[in-house]
């Protein structure tokens, strides 16, 4: 299955400096990473949840995933660093 994923240029550059290091691909790092991730879940999970109750954007689905609520919210870089910096990450 393909899919796309929006990267900061900065991860994007350290992920495929470190799978050139391991000699392997930029794929295989991923599905590596998320392996990992989805083997220990509460290893890897951010110090506060992705989304607060009552949010007016997101939601938790059943597999702990937030979700956006409504159509019509436009997801920017700027965004997603706001919520970083909110998050402390």
């Amino acid at each position: 299955m393909k899919t796309t994923i929006d990267l900061p240029d900065t991860l994007l550059h350290q992920a495929k400096v470190t799978a050139a290091r391991r000699r392997t691909t930029l794929k295989n790092l991923v599905v590596e990473g998320l392996e990992l991730v989805m083997q220990s879940p509460s290893a890897c999970r951010s110090r506060t949840p992705a989304t607060q109750p009552n949010d007016p954007f997101f939601e938790t689905d059943a597999y702990g995933v937030p979700v956006l609520k409504r159509r019509g919210v436009r997801v920017t870089n700027e965004w997603i660093e706001k919520m970083r910096e909110e998050e402390g990450i």
